[in-house]
């Protein structure tokens, strides 16, 4: 089946800055779904429901959104980081849940907090200011979005890194693998957050993925995505998943979204989002204020690269180790992986029940959802499958 809509439209809901505060997000999973017998639905395609999801923009929202990473790892020390679990660092991505409390009222007012059992770390845009504020370090950042632009693509102001953190960024995720290498489906109902509704599904024709299939469950009234699954081959619970627990469709009060710096807090005047219709242009050499991208943050100097495609592509981010030197805040990357790392001819490896990683002895990453063997032939030759 081939998509017949833009998934831009599902930007929607991301809040603009949201990577500046918290960096790098990947999925997530396990959410408690509010079990209950399955709602009676009227009979919609898999075209009506794309069709529905390209439509879907409501006025307002806001809930909380669960997410947990189970990928069969062991337990990793922190490296280097606060040791806050509202700070997005490699441990906390890779292991343990998140929650977040998000609220939408529109292209000028989001609002999104990752809350930590003693910490929280929030963005919030509104109008023309973009503030982000750490509980943890009591740092603020303020920026502006150029008066008479809008945030409607919320996703370039992110850096397109907020990933898993929303169901919405997860189904265009998601739906971005549509092509003829996908089936598409509609499975059973189901109820989240309360709410009734329809579940799409893709599944990969390619045999060498290691996903079986991605479930998207679409609200029956709004067709906002409510969660997004991502099943192993053969499995009967999640690997990944991110939803909501909780959700209203009411307008949230305009005060949500009214910051003032607490007492005691640094605040930092940053560079500010100069949107040209949708994309955000920014000084390609990052030397004029404008601060690196969250990708280039994590990456060192490397760079990304995508071998192959579908759902058998692989991310090669060369120099993606960085530095591998112990730090004074917790053990170096390097002693870390020599406890997760298989040694491999010309690296390490790390696998997963639907991703395997290839660390390179030159600090050349290679990451994707397939075999171990299909990861090493790939870094082997530089050529995707």
């Amino acid at each position: 089946m081939t998509r017949t809509f833009a998934t831009r439209r599902l930007r929607w809901m991301l809040p603009a800055g949201v990577a500046a505060a918290i960096g790098v997000a990947s999925f997530t999973t396990s959410v408690a779904s509010n079990a209950a017998a399955e709602p009676n639905l009227p009979s919609r395609t898999a075209a009506q429901l794309l069709a529905d999801l390209e439509q879907a923009r409501p006025a307002g929202l806001s809930g909380t959104i669960v997410e947990t990473t189970k990928l069969g790892l062991p337990s990793l020390p922190d490296i280097g980081g606060s040791g806050s679990d509202s700070d997005l660092s490699l441990t906390n991505l890779l292991t343990g849940a998140h929650t977040l409390r998000v609220w939408y009222a529109g292209q000028e007012n989001q609002r999104i907090a990752l809350l930590g059992q003693l910490s929280e770390t929030d963005v919030i845009h509104h109008g023309t200011d973009v503030w982000t504020y750490s509980s943890t370090t009591r740092a603020v950042t303020h920026s502006t979005i150029k008066a008479g632009a809008h945030a409607s693509d919320a996703t370039t102001l992110t850096g397109g890194k907020v990933a898993g953190l929303t169901p919405q960024q997860a189904a265009e995720d998601a739906l971005k693998a549509i092509d003829p290498t996908t089936a598409v489906e509609v499975d059973s109902t189901a109820r989240v957050a309360g709410r009734s509704t329809y579940q799409l599904v893709l599944k990969p024709k390619d045999t060498r993925s290691l996903i079986g299939s991605v479930r998207i469950a679409i609200d029956s009234k709004t067709s906002v995505p409510l969660r997004v699954q991502v099943f192993a081959k053969d499995a009967t619970s999640p690997a990944i998943q991110v939803g909501f627990t909780d959700v209203s469709f009411n307008v949230p009060d305009s005060s949500v979204f009214e910051f003032v710096p607490p007492a005691g807090s640094t605040v930092t005047q940053g560079s500010p989002f100069n949107l040209d219709g949708a994309t955000q242009k920014l000084s390609p050499k990052n030397k004029a204020g404008v601060a690196k991208s969250p990708a280039e943050a994590a990456h060192g100097s490397g760079s990304t690269k995508l071998l192959g495609k579908g759902w058998t592509a692989v991310v090669q981010v060369k120099n993606g180790m960085g530095t591998a030197s112990s730090s004074a805040n917790g053990p170096s990357t390097m002693s870390i992986l020599n406890d997760v790392a298989t040694p491999v001819k010309g690296g390490r490896l790390i696998t997963s029940t639907i991703m395997s990683v290839f660390i390179a002895d030159n600090g050349t990453i290679y990451a994707g959802p397939v075999s171990p063997a299909a990861i090493e032939q790939v870094a082997a030759t530089g050529q995707g499958l």
